[in-house]
């Protein structure tokens, strides 16, 4: 038979497990309350910081590293350099002495698209779940927070906004990133209707082009690599000076893919007053001892076998085309040829305007005109992305497919 004492023991032994619940609890409350998360606008303004230091640092160090090969200027003089080169990644107009620079290293500007979308990001999943979700507007936040140092650098040192259409692209291509990324953070989104089908297509047939100008590009660093190795060891830079001569190509390497795309359209390129790189003919003049141009071609009349690149804006077209009706099966033969003429004509307008983004000057003179030669490109662009998608149209509309209707 239990004793009364034993009874008191098992109460009082549940006694003090209850209370120690109780305290367990007010610890977790406490240390929930000291670790509250940022909201999502202190993230921004952290993440514009961040990207517009970040990528100084970045541009600044590519030109201390040449300065460490090279014996004239200081320390300062280098970091002056690189920071006119980071005014210059987000479309502002330098000037190097007396030289204006105009041509935008679209690999750095790359690279602060990058950090503004990751910064975006981590925005968005700082919302709270009684939030509206509104990518647009934390992009908005981190791009100007990242743009006020860039305007007081500008304006301290004096550089001008001559080409507002310039570096009001690199804004939009900035604020296109931080969309995207808050966007993907927030949770997967189903787009829908012809305007979003449009614009799938449009970009399917620029990443063709893209994709056409890396082989071009690759093709001639292959076919040309004594010539490549040559221009480097004439250099001298050393390891510093090679890493930072690295550094800069890459920072053009966009720049590169889109007037490589050029070329394989036919209409190609100009490198100065005089010069043409086309498959048809290539006329060189006087050009900086740059690695990246010994990959151009010897100039003369072009090999027959360069022709075959014309087809790459034919692939465009197609599959641009195809694209745009893959989200509306049931279009019948003629309505689906006018919309894949359509589409390729917009296709080759809007190369047209990615290839204006990719130029301008690196001085006057014989560095001034760089970059795709823009009337007959658009010209070209547009016949054979806009022929090549109306018979893509055609060809897919006479195919059975289901859901046809009359």
């Amino acid at each position: 038979m239990p004793s009364l004492m034993s009874s008191r023991r098992a109460a009082a032994a549940v006694t003090l497990r209850v209370t120690s619940a109780r305290k367990n609890d007010v610890q977790a409350t406490r240390v929930r309350r000291t670790r509250a998360p940022i909201s999502w606008a202190a993230m921004a303004l952290t993440g514009g910081v961040v990207t517009a230091l970040a990528s100084w640092i970045l541009c600044v160090g590519v030109t201390i590293l040449g300065w460490l090969a090279a014996d004239p200027g200081s320390v300062g003089d280098a970091a002056q350099l690189g920071t006119r080169l980071w005014l210059l990644s987000n479309g502002v107009v330098v000037r190097i002495g007396t030289i204006p620079i105009t041509l935008v290293p679209w690999g750095a500007t790359a690279v602060i698209a990058l950090l503004i979308s990751r910064f975006a990001a981590a925005s968005a999943r700082r919302l709270r779940r009684d939030q509206i979700k509104r990518p647009l507007l934390i992009s908005t936040v981190t791009v100007a927070v990242y743009l006020l140092p860039v305007l007081l650098v500008a304006a301290w040192l004096g550089e001008g906004w001559q080409v507002q259409a310039r570096w009001a692209v690199v804004i939009a291509v900035l604020l296109a990133a931080g969309v995207l990324g808050s966007s993907k953070a927030l949770g997967p989104t189903r787009a829908a209707g012809r305007g979003w089908a449009m614009a799938r297509a449009l970009i399917a047939a620029q990443l063709v082009m893209l994709i056409a100008g890396a082989a071009v590009l690759v093709t001639g660093l292959a076919t040309h690599l004594s010539r490549v190795a040559a221009l480097h060891q004439a250099l001298q830079p050393g390891v510093a000076g090679g890493i930072a001569l690295l550094l800069l190509q890459l920072g053009f390497a966009p720049n590169a893919l889109v007037w490589s795309a050029s070329y394989a359209l036919g209409s190609g390129f100009s490198l100065g007053a005089g010069s043409v790189v086309a498959p048809a003919a290539t006329e060189l003049g006087i050009l900086p001892g740059i690695p990246l141009l010994g990959a151009l071609p010897s100039p003369g009349p072009g090999d027959l076998m360069d022709l075959w690149w014309l087809a790459a804006g034919a692939a465009a077209g197609a599959i641009a085309c195809w694209v745009l009706l893959a989200a509306r099966p049931a279009v019948r033969f003629d309505v689906a040829s006018l919309m894949g003429g359509a589409c390729g004509l917009l296709a080759g307008v809007a190369f047209a305007g990615l290839a204006w983004a990719a130029s301008g000057d690196l001085g006057t003179l014989r560095l001034s005109g760089l970059g795709p030669r823009l009337f007959p490109l658009l010209i070209m662009a547009a016949t054979n992305m806009g022929l090549s998608g109306m018979i893509t149209g055609l060809a897919l509309g006479l195919m059975p497919r289901r859901g046809r209707s009359n």
